[in-house]
């Protein structure tokens, strides 16, 4: 019988995301972030740090309303990605 005391919120949220095939990192969000711009915007200017920024709380945001990642998620991860 598993015991959720010892564990917050983002971890039992991550160990769903995990067995289940969903994003189960802040790692993975910002790989498919980074995997996103350069399919859709391979000319965006990736120097532009407060614009990346902009663009992944836009497309995490959209991910959350979506289902496709957890609250927890959303308010806990940051962009750590190759452009951060």
């Amino acid at each position: 019988m598993a015991n959720f005391n010892n564990y917050d919120l983002l971890e039992i949220v991550e160990s769903f995301a995990l067995d289940n095939g969903l994003i189960s990192s802040e790692e993975e969000l910002s790989e498919r972030f980074d995997q996103m711009i350069e399919e859709c915007w391979p000319d965006i200017d990736t120097d532009d740090e407060v614009m990346i920024s902009e663009e992944f709380n836009n497309w995490s945001d959209s991910l959350c309303k979506d289902g496709e990642i957890h609250e927890e998620q959303y308010n806990n991860y940051c962009y750590v990605g190759k452009y951060s």
